[in-house]
């Protein structure tokens, strides 16, 4: 039995995706606020700092052949 050759299928594309809509901020005081961005810039700094030592300590280093 000889069997008609397979037609391919158009390809389907998934579905779009979207981007959930954001969450609202609660509402908070000014001064809560700035605290908040004041620990995050803290935080940061010390980052920065960390990630200096490492890059001192790296540079230190001798590649290896």
């Amino acid at each position: 039995m000889v069997y008609p050759p397979r037609i391919p299928r158009p390809l389907k594309r998934p579905e779009e995706q979207h981007w959930p809509s954001p969450t609202p901020l609660p509402v908070a005081p000014a001064e809560d606020i700035g605290k908040i961005l004041k620990m995050i810039l803290d935080r940061l700094d010390a980052i920065e700092k960390r990630l200096d030592n490492i890059e001192k300590l790296l540079a230190q280093t001798r590649p290896m052949p």
